[in-house]
């Protein structure tokens, strides 16, 4: 491969490389990425009343997010990383995720 050639192939990667790297900042600044915090499709876990203290979700929690309330286990939403390890070892679905349209 000649020098020119060889150049040229650099340049090009440079150029490509520099595309992929600056195309999500430019989306986001274009307003076609949207933000994280006001996705509407962003889900939350909760334990509702119907939980029965067996443990699970409180000794597999990554974050340690979960902690023990009134009368049922409570989800830390400030701790929480959303992982849904809670909702997937949870046998009776107490645990479970909710959408921010099921909220509302």
């Amino acid at each position: 491969m000649s020098e020119a050639s060889l150049n040229l192939s650099r340049r090009k990667f440079m150029l490509v490389s520099s595309a992929a790297i600056a195309a999500p900042f430019v989306m986001n600044m274009a307003g076609l990425v949207p933000d994280a915090k006001g996705a509407e499709g962003k889900v939350t876990y909760v334990i509702d009343a119907t939980c029965i203290g067996c443990h699970y979700c409180f000794n597999e929690c990554p974050q340690k997010a979960i902690s023990w309330g009134d009368d049922k286990y409570e989800i830390d939403q400030k701790k929480c990383i959303q992982c849904g390890t809670c909702a997937s070892v949870c046998n009776i679905s107490a645990a479970h995720a909710v959408s921010a349209s099921d909220k509302k």
